[in-house]
């Protein structure tokens, strides 16, 4: 009986190693893919390209007798390392006339995403901190683009506080709020305005399948490449107003409170011992 365990397990390892050699062949495509993609700026995340893999892969598995969710799951796990990959190998810049980008809070963990995403893109990043500010007017004299992305309390200050942009500048936020910073840029500055809500967190190591809400200011044909920028990145895009998108921010964060508060009172009146449920 050991024996014929032993051979069986033998038979095992080698199928295993069999899928490690067939997973690297395919991350070794998928950084061709990659460089393909960089080079004609297409998007690192395709929901229908994707979905029609995972139902054929899906398909298959089970005329194989192979469960389909085990499968999609295995799938749904090579992707995310494979869009890692393709993270990493660099996007086309789609704007290459574009000056020097200047995000206000870069050292931040949000905007050093956008850092990271923009210079992966081949653009001139410079970054203005709080103890910059005597030197902010040099800093953003020949700016391109500038993106606020402070502390939600100090969003419109520090808006108000931006020295004079050059008049073709874009101006962008990154806010979770979006009415108030998108009315203090419009009188801040008479340019290009975006408001823009990534609708996710800065430990996001990709962009893909992510959503991005975005909000119009003021000429949006100025900003356009910028939004097509951000779904070559493999984000998706989402246009709401900023009083609607308020208002659902709003009503999200109610619920939220409300679970929590449901939740703690409902413990209050059942008199649990709340070292034993967290043991």
């Amino acid at each position: 009986m050991v024996a014929e365990l032993t051979a069986l397990r033998d038979q095992i390892d080698e199928v295993d190693k069999a899928l490690l050699e067939l997973l690297a062949k395919r991350l070794e495509l998928v950084a061709e893919v990659g460089e393909v993609k960089s080079q004609y700026g297409l998007p690192i995340y395709v929901p229908e390209r994707e979905s029609a893999m995972l139902a054929s892969r899906r398909e298959e598995a089970a005329a194989l007798g192979v469960p389909p969710d085990l499968i999609a799951d295995v799938l749904r796990r090579v992707m995310r390392e494979s869009y890692s990959s393709e993270n990493d190998k660099g996007f086309k810049t789609l704007y290459p006339n574009l000056r020097p980008v200047v995000i206000v809070g870069g050292g931040g963990q949000m905007g050093r995403l956008f850092e990271k995403m923009l210079t992966l893109s081949g653009y001139q990043v410079r970054i203005l901190e709080k103890d910059d500010w005597s030197k902010a007017e040099e800093i953003v004299a020949d700016a391109g683009m500038v993106i606020v992305s402070v502390p939600i309390h100090i969003t419109a200050a520090t808006i108000a506080q931006l020295p004079p942009l050059p008049a073709d500048c874009i101006l962008v936020d990154l806010a979770s709020v979006k009415a108030e910073p998108l009315q203090a840029m419009l009188a801040a500055h008479k340019g290009p305005v975006l408001g823009l809500h990534p609708m996710f967190g800065p430990d996001s190591g990709s962009l893909a399948k992510q959503v991005v809400v975005y909000c119009d200011g003021r000429q949006p044909e100025a900003y356009q490449w910028f939004l097509e920028q951000i779904q070559v990145w493999g984000a998706r895009l989402h246009r709401i107003s900023a009083v609607e998108h308020d208002q659902n921010m709003a009503f999200i964060q109610a619920l939220r409170h409300f679970a929590t508060f449901a939740y703690g009172l409902h413990l209050a009146e059942e008199n649990v011992r709340l070292e034993q449920l967290l043991a």
